[in-house]
């Protein structure tokens, strides 16, 4: 199967999934449905370029050691564990970047299983495009959306992920919100970001959410935030700069 073949087989089996128009169609490997009216934050605007998008797909691993951060393979590992992933299994991929746990994901899940990757950023999501198609994944479907207004129908997904996104939404509860809008009931949820422990303070960090809308999450504020959305057994835990939640949605 080609490239082309494969994106396309991707997208109907995820049409019954999503919110798009039916003659929606994929452009370079995705599916932009966002186009040129989105207004990016700073932070955002920052990260779509092709030089961030580069720097951070070729750094982010060997900075972890650095950082206190876990390696890549370990936090994958986690997530799979915490999603409770199994072969067959239908991924909706938050903050996807330039794909590198979307591809994890759609391995685990195996070829009759499918994982939706999604971001704002075009940069990031034409490196994603390459990863899926170097590996010859045909399980994957990216594509170009906003977490705030998510296109996918209501209780489309039984797993859920956002690995690294949660501090550059520049609305987090409307983010949880819309996340626990498009699971089903009992689905797992995984999510990371910049965070630290507790109710945080603030100073610096409140600068940094006026001007750049990034955020450093307090783990205690994110576990409200989560129950609130619909979220229950909810866990956290912090290593280095980046805190980590998982949990299930409310089975009513």
């Amino acid at each position: 199967m080609t490239a082309v073949s494969a994106d396309a087989s991707a997208l109907e089996r995820a049409r019954p999934l999503l919110r798009v128009p039916p003659d929606a169609r994929l452009e370079h490997g995705v599916l932009d449905l966002l186009g040129d009216a989105f207004a990016p934050t700073s932070t955002q605007r920052m990260l779509d370029t092709r030089f961030t998008a580069w720097f951070y797909d070729r750094t982010r691993d060997a900075l972890a050691p650095w950082t206190g951060m876990p390696r890549f393979e370990r936090e994958a590992e986690q997530l799979a564990l915490r999603l409770a992933l199994a072969p067959g299994d239908t991924v909706l991929d938050v903050a996807c970047g330039h794909g590198n746990f979307t591809v994890e994901l759609a391995r685990r899940v195996g070829a009759s299983g499918l994982v939706i990757g999604l971001d704002i950023s075009s940069a990031m999501l034409a490196r994603a495009v390459r990863r899926v198609q170097a590996i010859g994944l045909t399980n994957v479907l990216l594509v170009r959306g906003d977490v705030l207004a998510l296109p996918i129908a209501d209780r489309a997904f039984a797993k859920l992920n956002c690995s690294g996104g949660l501090h550059q939404l520049p609305d987090l509860p409307r983010a949880l919100s819309e996340l626990a809008r498009v699971a089903a009931p009992g689905a797992f949820l995984t999510a990371s970001g910049f965070a630290e422990s507790g109710e945080g303070s603030a100073g610096w960090r409140a600068w940094l959410r006026r001007w750049l809308a990034l955020h450093v999450v307090p783990l205690a504020s994110l576990s409200r935030d989560l129950a609130r959305a619909g979220f229950e057994q909810v866990h956290t835990e912090i290593a280095g700069p980046v805190g980590y939640a998982w949990g299930r949605r409310q089975l009513i």
